[in-house]
């Protein structure tokens, strides 16, 4: 079940983004959120759904009367603009926006565009078709991923027995850490996906190989305290960053989500006892997993190094999620 947040900013509309393909079932959940909410939702206020393209399915028109909302079609991307989003505020002074967003469309882009003045994006959730993600992720791995890379929620709905969960969160995860990943089944019910990762240890030590390194990782941002305390040992690469202190770096892995081109540096902060590596070394690092904290209080994953080797660089330096 697909639930609004509630965000303290003080805002004129709020507006909330439903991405995915057609028959995603995008206007299905919208349908679902507005029936739940049709007792709280306060008539006087107006409500505007702008759908982005003409799916198979239909509002209940009886239904949106009674909750003063009005549906608009706009089916030109680049058209899909500010002045266009003013052009609305200006007829409907809306306090609440729903755009049912077209899957082949850049959602990435549209959300950094400006916003009518206090108009705000509060969520941003992506539906799935799970029986077509497999087919979409093999020919048009980009455009799929979009969406996902930027939403609060993204659910696969009508799965089955044989959906492959562990195999879609993985890359999910990798690329949107804070999104939230959710499964539905044809039942209705839902779940998170979340499967149990065995940490393959030896001699008291957790030996990530470069097969296992992506599943590490996830399992780490997602289950901490499973692994605080404990001895990690794997090979990776160095980078430098902002704020970190001398004796402090990067060390991690570039995992290739869609393609080479796009891949992106995942691991964690590590802090060494002296002869700190330089930056693009490759070394083979044990270290222990303990609690960190960034300047602004959140707390993350920090490796104390016991033992840093240099080493070659791979001849390929990309891991596959």
């Amino acid at each position: 079940m697909l639930q609004i947040r509630k965000r303290v900013d003080i805002i004129n509309t709020g507006v909330y983004i439903f991405a995915g393909f057609l028959e995603s079932g995008k206007t299905t959940a919208l349908q679902g959120v507005l029936t739940r909410n049709a007792d709280v939702i306060n008539k006087e206020n107006k409500s505007v759904i702008i759908c982005t393209e003409d799916g198979e399915e239909e509002y209940d028109s009886n239904q949106l009367e009674e909750i003063n909302t009005s549906v608009v079609m706009m089916e030109d991307e680049e058209s899909f603009d500010l002045d266009y989003l003013e052009k609305i505020q200006e007829d409907y002074s809306p306090a609440t926006v729903y755009i049912e967003f077209n899957g082949m469309w850049d959602l990435k882009k549209f959300i950094e565009k400006p916003m009518p003045e206090g108009w705000i994006i509060m969520n941003v959730f992506t539906l799935v078709d799970a029986t077509t993600f497999e087919i979409y992720l093999t020919n048009m791995r980009q455009v799929i991923m979009n969406p996902i890379s930027v939403s609060d929620v993204i659910l696969f709905n009508r799965c089955t027995e044989n959906t492959k969960k562990g195999e879609i969160r993985r890359p999910i995860k990798i690329l949107n850490p804070n999104g939230q990943l959710f499964f539905s089944r044809m039942d209705g019910s839902i779940d998170d996906g979340m499967e149990d990762f065995l940490m393959p240890q030896e001699d008291g030590i957790v030996h990530v190989e470069e097969d296992i390194f992506c599943s590490w990782f996830v399992d780490c941002i997602e289950n901490p305290d499973k692994y605080y305390g404990k001895r990690v040992a794997f090979k990776a690469m160095v980078t430098s960053g902002k704020g970190l202190s001398d004796n402090q770096f990067y060390v991690g892995r570039l995992a290739a989500i869609c393609c080479q081109a796009d891949a992106q540096f995942i691991g964690f902060i590590a802090e060494a006892k002296e002869n700190r590596p330089n930056d693009k070394d490759w070394i083979e690092m044990e270290a222990t997993v303990e609690r960190g904290q960034l300047s602004e209080g959140k707390q993350i994953i920090l490796l104390n190094a016991n033992s840093i080797k240099q080493v070659d660089k791979p001849e390929d330096i990309y891991i596959y999620a």
